[in-house]
C-alpha cells in the first residue's frame, strides 16, 4: 500500500513538472568513461524528499540497455526500506517510458534500476539521493550483471589518451629507461605516480629505421588514461662510396662504365647497397678515345633517402709495347754481300695497339757486317708514344760455303721487255744452266724469292731453290744483282748460281747478266 501511494505521488509531480527540452548543453556528447551520470548535473529536490533529477538531458545510445546503480552509503537512510524507492526516466519525446522501484542487492550492499532506451536523449526525473557524503551513484551501459565497480564520471572533453613522438637516430638508440624518463604521470595533487607499459613494439625490435610504438597506462581515482608514444627511428647517415684501388684501364681494352661500378664498394650503416645501383651524375670517361685520366661522378642513395657522391678518376693507359714482326733468324753465306743495317731493318715492321705503325731500330749489334762464319746476336727495339718498348733478339748466321767452283762462260740474257722474270722463268733458266754443265735436275722448286718485288731496285737479291739430281736432294741459291747504269741507262740484271751445289765432288757456279730495259 505504501509503494502504491509513493507511485501515485510521483506521477502527480511528473504531471506538474514533466516534459523537457533536449537542449543538451555541456552534456551533448557521450562521456569518456563508463559512467554517464555527472553528479554536477544532479539537482536535489526538496519535494519529494531524498530524490533528485538531472538538470540537463543526458545523451545515450539508442535501443541500448542501461543500469542505474547506487551503493548503500549513497542511499543513506533510504536503505532502511528500499522497496518503496522509485526511479522515473523520460525519453526526449516527452513520454514517461521508464519508471519503477529499484531492486535491492543487499549482499553487495547495492540497489539498481535497469531500462532500455528508445532514443538518444533521456532525462532522469526521479532518482534516490540519500544526502550523504558518498558519491557512488552511476549510470552505465549494460545490465546489472555487467557491473564491475563504481567509477567517476569523466566529461566528454576530458583527454583520456595522450600521444607523443620521440625522434631517434639509428646510430644513437635510446634505452628503455631513457624513453620512459621522457614521460611522467601525476595524480590530481601533482605527485608523480608509476605507470605501466602495456604495449611495446620497440624493445624487442630490430630497431631499424621506421616507427615503433609504446603504450603507457596509469589509473588514478578509478580513471584510467593512456599515453601512446611513437618512436620514429631515422637513418641520418649517408652511404660511403670507396675505391679499393686506383682504376687503370688499357685503352684498347676499354670497358663499359657499368663494369667500373663493380670495382667500387658501397657501405651504409643500415642498408645493403650493391654498387650496381649507383647513379651516374656526370661522365667524361665513356666518350674518351685517347690515353689520359677521366672522371665519373657516382651517387649512392640508401633506403632512407640519404645521398652521397664520389668522383672516381679513371685512367686510360697504354702499357703494352709494339709488336715486332719479322724473322728470328737470318742466314747469310760468306760469299754473300754483307747485310747493311738498313737492309736488316727492312725485314721487320712494328705495330702498336694504340699508335699503329712505329719505327724499328737496332739497340744491340754484334754482327756489324762480319764475313767470318759464326752466329751473331742483334737486338731490335720499337717504342710507342708512351715509351713502352719492345725488344726482339735475332741471330745472323754467317755460313761458310766456299768450295770448288765450276767456271763457265759468262752468259748474258737480254730481254727486250721491261717485265721481270717469273718463278717459272727462273726455274727453267736454272735447269738450262745445269744441263749445259752436264747435270740433270728434277723437282726444281723455289723456296724463297728475295728478288720478287725488287726488280727495279739496285741491290743483290737471292732466290733459294731445291732440286734432285742422281737421287740426291740438293739446295742452292741464285744471286740476282740489279745495277742501274749511269746516265739513266736501263737496268742490268746479273743472275748467278752460287755455292750449295755439290755434284760429283765439284762445285758449280753460274754467272748470268741480264739487261733490264
Amino acid at each position: 500500500m505504501k509503494k502504491m501511494m509513493t507511485f501515485i505521488l510521483l506521477c502527480f509531480i511528473f504531471i506538474l513538472f514533466g516534459n523537457f527540452s533536449s537542449d543538451a548543453g555541456q552534456y551533448d556528447a557521450l562521456p569518456k568513461g563508463k559512467n554517464y551520470l555527472s553528479l554536477s548535473n544532479i539537482l536535489v529536490l526538496e519535494t519529494p524528499e531524498y530524490y533528485a533529477q538531472t538538470i540537463e538531458p543526458i545523451r545515450v545510445k539508442e535501443n541500448t540497455t542501461y543500469t542505474l546503480v547506487f551503493d548503500f552509503d549513497y542511499l543513506g537512510q533510504l536503505t532502511m526500506d528500499l522497496s518503496g524507492v522509485y526511479v522515473g526516466i523520460d525519453e526526449d519525446d516527452g513520454t514517461f517510458y521508464h519508471h519503477g522501484f529499484i531492486i535491492e542487492d543487499r549482499n553487495s550492499e547495492r540497489a539498481y534500476f535497469e531500462f532500455t532506451t528508445l532514443n538518444e536523449w533521456i532525462q532522469i526525473l526521479f532518482m534516490p539521493n540519500g544526502r550523504t557524503n558518498s558519491y557512488n551513484a552511476m549510470l552505465y551501459e549494460g545490465s546489472y550483471v555487467d557491473f564491475d565497480g563504481f567509477v567517476p564520471y569523466v566529461h566528454s572533453s576530458e583527454v583520456m589518451t595522450y600521444q607523443g613522438l620521440v625522434p631517434m637516430d639509428y646510430d644513437n638508440p635510446l634505452t628503455m629507461n631513457q624513453i620512459k624518463s621522457y614521460v611522467t604521470a601525476y595524480n590530481s595533487q601533482g605527485h608523480a605516480i608509476v605507470y605501466d607499459v602495456i604495449q611495446d613494439s620497440y624493445s624487442g625490435s630490430s630497431k631499424l629505421p621506421g616507427t615503433y610504438q609504446m603504450m603507457f597506462q596509469v589509473t588514478h581515482n578509478l580513471i584510467t588514461k593512456k599515453y601512446i608514444l611513437d618512436i620514429k627511428i631515422f637513418d641520418l647517415t649517408s652511404p660511403i662510396i670507396s675505391i679499393p684501388e686506383l682504376i687503370e684501364i688499357p685503352l684498347v681494352d676499354k670497358i663499359d662504365v657499368s663494369e667500373i661500378k663493380t670495382m667500387l664498394i658501397v657501405t651504409d650503416n643500415v642498408d645493403s647497397i650493391p654498387s650496381s645501383s649507383l647513379s651516374i651524375l656526370s661522365d667524361t670517361y665513356s666518350t674518351a678515345t685517347s690515353v689520359g685520366t677521366y672522371h665519373v661522378l657516382f651517387e649512392a642513395t640508401d633506403l632512407s633517402g640519404n645521398k652521397s657522391t664520389l668522383e672516381v678518376p679513371v685512367t686510360l693507359v697504354d702499357k703494352i709495347g709494339p709488336n715486332i714482326a719479322g724473322p728470328q733468324l737470318i742466314y747469310l753465306y760468306t760469299t754473300d754481300a754483307t747485310l747493311s743495317n738498313a737492309s736488316i731493318l727492312s725485314k721487320y715492321h712494328a705495330i702498336d695497339d694504340v699508335d699503329g705503325n712505329v719505327s724499328v731500330s737496332i739497340s744491340y749489334n754484334v754482327y756489324n757486317q762480319k764475313v767470318i762464319p759464326g752466329v751473331y746476336q742483334m737486338t731490335l727495339s720499337a717504342s710507342d708514344s708512351q715509351m713502352n718498348t719492345t725488344l726482339k733478339n735475332i741471330q745472323i748466321h754467317v755460313i761458310e760455303n766456299k768450295g770448288p767452283i765450276f767456271e763457265t762462260n759468262e752468259k748474258i740474257i737480254e730481254k727486250s721487255v721491261a717485265d721481270t722474270m717469273s718463278d717459272t722463268d727462273i726455274i727453267n733458266w736454272f735447269k738450262t744452266q745445269l744441263e749445259l754443265s752436264g747435270i740433270t735436275a728434277s723437282h726444281v722448286r723455289i723456296l724463297f724469292n728475295e728478288y720478287k718485288n725488287n726488280e727495279k731496285e739496285s741491290g743483290s737479291y737471292y732466290v733459294y731453290l731445291s732440286f734432285e739430281s742422281n737421287g740426291n736432294a740438293e739446295t742452292t741459291r741464285i744471286r740476282i744483282d740489279v745495277i742501274e747504269e749511269e746516265n739513266n741507262a736501263p737496268y742490268l740484271l746479273y743472275i748467278s748460281i752460287a755455292s750449295g751445289l755439290s755434284i760429283l765432288g765439284f762445285g758449280v757456279a753460274y754467272y748470268v747478266k741480264k739487261k733490264r730495259i
